[in-house]
């Protein structure tokens, strides 16, 4: 609950800020710091990675704030508090689409486990941003901060009264699944005895999974850092979705594969690749900037999936930070019946920061936007079986070698924001769009 009083600072200091070059420039570098500790754990791949990631994600704020203060005094008064908020919401819209999206440090993430988060059944984590940047709005104004308080207490009794109400889903089922962890720190270059290393101990962990002979087996991502339709490893006596990779004439897919006994096919292609993790977006003539920038993958984009079916599962597949992004999901979702997401992913790269947790919450609350129960998988962990609710059923901690298995409830369960997310988005653009336009139509009125 914090994050409502949070940034109140920041907004009495932008409402206040007289727009010359010292303070604009002290602006954007408190947006910055805000980032720079946000995504501290990006430092495994070194503090310059940190900085320049700060000053891209830092542009996003400044330049609505900056557009904002130019027009500040001609926004008409009954939309002036939701002005700036919706603003911001709009620049959080745009960080989190297109190639180079990142999805992760929207202020909506810090409402887990606090009575806000089931309003994201309504409005989504964007909603949910757009609601604390205009309570910040509020609480940075003397004379609404009374206001705040009581818009506060509506928004908790909301949370409350949605958590509360249960939906009788009469299609719900169970299913037995068993995760593995193998808890592997990846590492940059391809070491032969430590991959080996890391197939013995995961295909130790098939072998525990015979303990639970009727559940589906489900990996994190890359497992087996090989072809595994050129190189067949195992051969699991488990129905299994397996996370390794793809190959087809040199080119590569961050995959996740079915097998079993008898059958070994690609059922997901990751679809949206994260950029320096897994494609290069520096351009051949500035490739001297690679030497500064990590490189850990060269993979090709997976074509749009359709569910994979499997008995009375309707199962979407997500890979890495896909999870991050709600059109995506939204995408996946639309009319194709799913009933179960399974996120794989390797968060070990950031071993003992809190990445591996906000990254949890953020699956957390991909269940409660789109009532779909989750199951993740993570190499190092925390792995979890998710409710369409956003609780936690079980959970394998962070830094374990493992299995965890559950008789997995599949509820399903509709929620507004799944029919209403790519809506809502438009909705912002739009609400900008008159905002702005009507503060310029009043600038010109001036002048005629």
């Amino acid at each position: 609950m914090l994050i409502f009083f949070f940034l109140s600072p920041l907004f009495y200091i932008i409402r206040n800020l007289k727009p010359d070059k010292k303070n604009l420039f002290l602006l954007y570098f408190n947006i910055f710091l805000y980032f720079f500790i946000s995504i501290i754990w990006l430092s495994i791949f070194g503090l310059h990675i940190v900085i320049l990631m700060s000053l891209y994600l830092s542009f996003f704020w400044f330049l609505p704030i900056l557009i904002w203060k130019k027009i500040e005094k001609n926004v008409p008064k009954k939309l002036y508090t939701i002005s700036l908020p919706l603003f911001l919401t709009l620049a959080e819209i745009l960080r989190n689409s297109g190639t180079y999206a990142f999805g992760l440090e929207s202020p909506g993430y810090f409402l887990i486990d606090t009575p806000f988060m089931y309003i994201a059944k309504l409005i989504g984590v964007t909603g949910l941003t757009f609601l604390t940047f205009y309570i910040n709005m509020l609480f940075s104004d003397k004379k609404n901060i009374l206001k705040a308080l009581y818009f506060l207490s509506i928004l908790i009794f909301i949370g409350t009264l949605i958590n509360s109400i249960s939906v009788n889903n009469t299609n719900s089922f169970k299913q037995k699944f068993t995760i593995l962890q193998g808890n592997f720190r990846p590492i940059f270059q391809y070491e032969e005895n430590y991959e080996n290393l890391i197939n013995k101990q995961y295909i130790n962990l098939f072998n525990l999974a015979k303990s639970y002979p009727d559940s589906i087996v489900v990996t994190p991502e890359v497992i087996f850092r090989t072809c595994l339709n050129e190189n067949k490893i195992i051969s699991p006596d488990q129905t299994s979705f397996v996370g390794s990779i793809y190959c087809k004439n040199n080119l590569y897919y961050n995959s996740i594969y079915y097998l079993n006994k008898e059958e070994s096919k690609v059922v997901y292609k990751k679809e949206h690749l994260v950029p320096f993790g897994e494609f290069n977006p520096i351009p051949k003539n500035f490739s001297f900037l690679d030497k500064f920038l990590p490189q850990l993958g060269d993979f090709e984009k997976g074509k749009t999936s359709k569910p994979f079916k499997y008995k009375d599962l309707h199962i979407g597949f997500l890979i890495c930070f896909e999870d991050t992004l709600p059109l995506l999901i939204y995408r996946k979702l639309k009319d194709n019946h799913i009933n179960l997401l399974i996120v794989a992913s390797n968060d070990g790269w950031f071993k003992n920061t809190y990445e591996p947790i906000e990254h949890l919450n953020v699956s957390r609350f991909r269940a409660i936007e789109f009532g779909v129960p989750i199951i993740r998988a993570a190499n190092t962990g925390p792995s979890a079986f998710i409710s369409s609710n956003g609780d936690i059923i079980k959970i394998l901690p962070a830094d374990k070698v493992g299995i965890l298995f559950d008789n997995f409830n599949i509820k399903k369960n509709e929620t507004l924001y799944s029919e209403i997310a790519s809506k809502e988005d438009k909705f912002i653009i739009l609400l900008s769009t008159i905002i702005l336009t009507l503060a310029i139509f009043n600038i010109l009125r001036k002048f005629l």
